[in-house]
C-alpha cells in the first residue's frame, strides 16, 4: 500500500513536472525540462529516443514492476507527445507516432477509460493525417 501511495505521488508529481517543463518561455528551455524528465523518470534520454515504441515497452516492461507498466508507458507517451511539438520533422512526426503507438496500447489494456487520452490519440492521428475509422 505504502509503495502504491509512492507511486501515485510519482504519477503526479510527473504531470505536473511536465506542465511545469512545457509552460517555459523559450523552446529550449522547454527541450531541455523534457529531456531532463526522460532522465528522471524512465531512464536514458538517448535510448527513447533510438528505441521504437516495440523497445521502449519491452524496455519498461523489463525495469519497472508489472503494476507500474501501463503507468510508466503512459508517462512515456506524454514525453513523446510533449516533445513532438518542440521537433521539426521529421523527428517531430516519429515521436508522434511513437506516442500513437503507446497511447493506443494502454488504451487497449487500462481498466480505466480516459477521454483526454482519447482526445490525444485523436489529435495525434489528425495530425498525422491517419483516419480514426469513426462513422457518425
Amino acid at each position: 500500500m505504502i509503495q502504491q501511495d509512492y507511486f501515485i505521488r510519482v504519477i503526479r508529481e510527473f504531470f505536473e513536472a511536465l506542465a511545469r517543463a512545457m509552460s517555459q518561455p523559450a523552446p529550449e528551455e522547454r527541450s531541455k525540462a523534457v529531456h531532463s524528465l526522460y532522465e528522471q523518470y524512465l531512464g536514458s534520454y538517448e535510448f527513447y529516443q533510438n528505441a521504437t515504441a516495440e523497445e521502449a515497452m519491452d524496455h519498461i516492461t523489463a525495469l519497472y514492476p508489472e503494476e507500474q507498466h501501463l503507468q510508466r508507458m503512459e508517462m512515456l507517451a506524454e514525453l513523446y507527445y510533449a516533445e513532438a511539438g518542440l521537433r521539426a520533422t521529421p523527428i517531430g512526426q516519429t515521436l508522434l507516432e511513437r506516442a500513437l503507438t503507446l497511447f493506443m496500447y494502454i488504451d487497449r489494456h487500462s481498466n480505466t477509460f480516459s477521454i483526454i487520452r482519447q482526445q490525444k490519440i485523436d489529435a495525434i492521428r489528425h495530425r498525422l493525417g491517419i483516419s480514426t475509422g469513426k462513422t457518425i
